[in-house]
């Protein structure tokens, strides 16, 4: 009889011993999965992670305004011309007395072989209109508007952009000039036409604006920045006439 208690005791024992063993190694499985699980939650946060990253830039970062280049003004020269065999001319440049005080900076004084394109402009410097190269004369003053680079050549060599003939020796020769800003007055109907290179002129309700060989109507709108005109002032700057060119 106790034989057999004991063996009760016994068989209990091992069932309990067994089922713990069995839930021990539920639990350690389920353990394995969860440390899977994180694992490859890792990995995806991290490969998202890597595909999300943004590249920062040390320094100060400038604005396009900042960084476009400034507007090179026009060179100016005045002085006798002389053509030559090839179809150039030669200019005598004497910047002294130069068509304005605000341009002086840009004159160049001395001999200049000037390139005459099919898109320069010579013109009568009293009415604007369009003068033929055949018909400058030999040691008359011209003014003429260049690029502000020359060749290294003796004399420099440059192609001319405009040139002004035909001008009275007492007369101030109208000024080649690109807008910068226009800005109008409601009161008075007037307006400040200010130039890239800081130059102004007053503008009048009389002042004529017209455009160069066509028969299109301008006005004082069509003035936009950039545009090119020519400008007949006094010596106060007050402007009477203004010839706008096409935009290129």
């Amino acid at each position: 009889m106790r034989k057999n208690r004991i063996l009760a005791i016994g068989l209990l024992a091992a069932a309990v011993i067994g089922g713990t063993g069995c839930s021990g190694g539920t639990g350690s499985a389920a353990q394995e999965s969860t440390q899977v699980e994180s694992a490859s939650q890792a990995e995806t946060t991290e490969e998202s992670t890597e595909g999300d990253v943004i590249e920062t830039v040390d320094g100060t970062i400038e604005s396009l305004e900042e960084t476009q280049a400034p507007v090179l003004s026009p060179v100016i020269l005045q002085g006798p011309v002389t053509h030559m065999e090839d179809g150039r001319l030669s200019i005598d440049s004497q910047p002294e007395s130069a068509p304005s005080d605000s341009q002086a900076e840009g004159t160049y004084t001395g001999e200049v072989i000037l390139n005459i394109s099919e898109d320069t402009l010579i013109l009568d410097g009293v009415n604007g209109y369009p003068v033929q190269l055949e018909d400058l004369e030999d040691g008359s003053t011209i003014y003429a508007y260049v690029g502000p680079a020359m060749t290294m050549s003796l004399p420099p060599m440059t192609t001319a952009e405009l040139i002004l003939c035909q001008i009275p020796e007492d007369a101030k020769a109208p000024e080649y000039v690109t807008v910068k800003s226009v800005v109008s007055d409601a009161e008075t109907g007037s307006a400040v036409l200010t130039t890239v290179d800081g130059a102004q002129y007053e503008i009048g309700e009389d002042c004529q604006i017209l455009p160069y060989l066509t028969r299109n109507i301008v006005t004082l709108s069509d003035l936009t920045e950039g545009s090119k005109c020519l400008i007949w002032s006094d010596g106060q700057g007050a402007a009477s006439k203004i010839v706008l060119f096409a935009a290129e």
